[in-house]
Formats: structure tokens, sequence, C-alpha cells
């Protein structure tokens, strides 16, 4: 599977070149937000791969710090604050949840990384659970 999913990063980023090329950390995670507000049952595959593409190539930059990485992908989704006041942070996260969950098990995201969103998302998990339908499959995939 991991080589898998390296080829079709390969593939998407050749295929998307600069659209993926997000200039810092917030922007990586505000597009990955927008992501996962257009994805559905039908396109999730795309979706991985075009998340696949973008943290891969994210995370390999050595300008960006994973863990600043990291911590803009949990201020997409509210479990941390921004330190911008006027931040909106995603109101439905199920699909953010979707994505992350797939990105937590793949080579190119960092076990510190993936331990920390894990910790997040456990340690709020029923308020989580009260904005997710059926989420308990989709919760326990976080445990690392």
């Amino acid at each position: 599977q991991g080589s898998g999913s390296l080829e079709r990063s390969s593939g998407i980023n050749a295929e998307y070149g600069g659209a993926l090329e997000c200039e810092s950390p917030a922007r990586v995670a505000e597009f990955l937000g927008k992501l996962s507000r257009v994805m559905d049952n039908k396109t999730t595959d795309t979706a991985h791969q075009i998340m696949d593409a973008v943290l891969t190539t994210s995370f390999a930059k050595s300008e960006f710090s994973a863990s600043v990485v990291t911590n803009e992908l949990l201020v997409t989704m509210g479990l941390i604050k921004s330190e911008d006041k006027d931040y909106k942070p995603l109101t439905e996260v199920e699909n953010m949840l979707r994505l992350l969950s797939h990105a937590v098990s793949q080579p190119y995201f960092p076990p510190t990384s993936a331990k920390i969103v894990s910790a997040f998302v456990s340690k709020d998990r029923e308020v989580l659970s009260n904005k997710i339908n059926d989420c308990t499959e989709l919760l326990n995939s976080f445990q690392i």
C-alpha cells in the first residue's frame, strides 16, 4: 500500500502541479479543509490522492515543520485555537476527520504528528461524537 500511495501522489502532483504548492502550513490546512467540504462518498479516493500529494509535499518541505503543519490541521478542525482571533474553524469536521484518518496511516505522515492528532481526537471525542453520525469506527481509527 505504501509505494502505491506514493505513486498515486506523484501522479496527482504531476497532474495538478502548482495548484498543490501551498506556500505555508496554514494554506495547506486551509486547502485541505476546503477539499473536505466538497468531498463525498463518490470522490473519497480522489480526495485521498489529493491529500496524499499535498501532505507528502508539505511534510517533505524543509521550511515546514511537521509540528506546525499538524497544528494547522488541528486548528482547521477547531481542536485547538488559532492565534488569529477572527479565524473560523470548520463547522462540519466529519470529512476532514475521514481524510486525516486516512493520512495518519500513510508512510509520509510523521509518527509523532499522528500521535498528536490521535491525542486531540481522543481528548475531544465527546464533542466530535455530537457532530458526527455513526462516528465510533471513525474515531477508533485514530487509536495509535
